[in-house]
């Protein structure tokens, strides 16, 4: 079996012999796919400005002085720890459901759902002095990036860097910052950004998360490398459905819109407003490795009617890197083991994943040998303890009417940008 192993531009890739199957009778076999990841190099931008160090403030997701609200159904996704200091715990009002990790605070007053499990609350007085010390260290890292002299650039696009695509960087603005379409980071996995921004940061608003505004990454950049340091006076708004990346340092609150996805730190010195948000820590630099995991098959006998309903069905066991985290798939069209017909992948074959943004909708391959589009976009992990976005992507053929009874193998490539 030959395996090969490609690298695009800024993807990432795996192939393998990915599974055998049977219509029409009998039992069909599957064969486990060979497959390896395809590391970033390493390498640092001229103008990326030195790494910065959150200090104990690393230790959460999210940090606030003056209360921590979700003004939705609290269905929030939280990974990571939060806190609150000085003000009670009282006003932290995220329930344990929504969090994987703690909640720091400085009395005993936390309330939430009334599952108080995920609280870490004074007594014992170690608590009320970790989140202490990590709310000082945040004004710290506040005071850092607004202190950072030579920017790369200044006032760049009059505060308005919808559509652009940013190198690392120190750029700096004396104004209000949009973000009205998507904006693109480009660079390495040790690459830095930081924004510095006078006045507010505000992302557009949208309908859905696949049409939603976005801060990209691209090139291994890593949202723990991105740092936007917010002065004005109502602070950061990420808008409806939109989806951002990095660590947000703001004088006064952070708001997340309905919808909204962070996949980095809010660390606010007012408060901090949820509304039905999946939010991602950033605390390593672990995002994992594309990996296909294993392979469950679920259907590998079909009949010959061109429906998917009787057709194959397998589920792909992957990690998507948290930084690359927009998947594709890529089929040649399956061979019989008696090596004289094939079952075009073209319009037989679709994909889906309920951890994707656009869950419970299927993507139809339209060529073979093509990688899949639009991307899986994942957002949600089946297990929030490991690196990476652990996802089950759903493959299902149809068989053409017509088709030669017999066993049929393809060869499978996966791609994460």
């Amino acid at each position: 079996m030959k395996i090969e192993i490609k690298k695009e531009a800024l993807n990432k890739l795996l192939s393998g012999l990915a599974m055998s199957a049977l219509f029409v009778g009998g039992m069909g076999s599957v064969i486990s796919p060979a497959f390896a990841a395809v590391s970033n190099v390493n390498s640092v931008s001229m103008n990326s400005p030195s790494p910065v160090n959150l200090l104990s403030a690393a230790n959460f997701t999210i940090l606030s002085q003056t209360g921590i609200t979700d003004t939705g159904s609290h269905s929030s996704k939280i990974l990571g720890n939060i806190g609150s200091s000085a003000i009670t715990s009282a006003a932290i009002g995220v329930f344990c459901s929504e969090i994987t990790g703690k909640i720091y605070g400085v009395d005993a007053a936390y309330v939430g759902s009334g599952d108080p499990t995920c609280f870490n609350g004074n007594p014992p007085l170690s608590n009320k002095t970790l989140v202490d010390n990590a709310v000082g260290d945040m004004v710290t890292d506040y005071n850092n990036l607004a202190g950072r002299t030579n920017p790369t650039v200044t006032e760049l696009g009059a505060g308005n860097i919808g559509g652009m695509t940013l190198a690392p960087g120190l750029y700096k603005w004396g104004t209000d910052v949009t973000i009205p379409t998507s904006v693109t980071l480009s660079g390495g996995v040790n690459d830095v950004w930081i924004f510095q921004i006078a006045g507010n940061l505000d992302i557009a608003s949208a309908g859905s998360l696949p049409s939603g505004i976005k801060v990209i990454l691209s090139g291994g950049a890593k949202a723990s490398n991105v740092f936007w340091q917010v002065g004005g006076t109502t602070g950061a708004t990420l808008g409806t459905y939109s989806t951002f990346n990095g660590t947000i340092l703001t004088a006064k609150q952070v708001i997340l819109e309905t919808g909204a996805v962070l996949n980095g730190k809010a660390l606010a010195q007012t408060q901090v407003t949820l509304d039905s948000n999946p939010v991602t820590t950033t605390n390593n630099d672990q995002n994992g490795s594309l990996e296909v995991s294993s392979i469950d098959v679920t259907k590998n006998t079909a009949l010959a009617d061109g429906t998917f309903a009787n057709g194959w069905r397998y589920v792909f066991h992957i990690t998507v890197p948290s930084n690359e985290k927009r998947l594709s798939m890529n089929f040649s069209d399956w061979t019989n083991t008696n090596g004289t017909s094939t079952l075009p992948v073209a319009n037989n074959l679709r994909i889906s994943s309920a951890q994707a943004d656009n869950a419970g909708v299927t993507v139809l391959l339209t060529a073979a040998n093509t990688y899949s589009t639009p991307f899986l976009n994942m957002i949600y992990d089946t297990d929030a303890g490991t690196a990476g976005y652990q996802a089950d992507v759903v493959v299902e053929t149809a068989i053409p009417l017509n088709s030669v009874e017999g066993h049929y193998s393809t060869n499978y490539s996966v791609a994460s940008i």
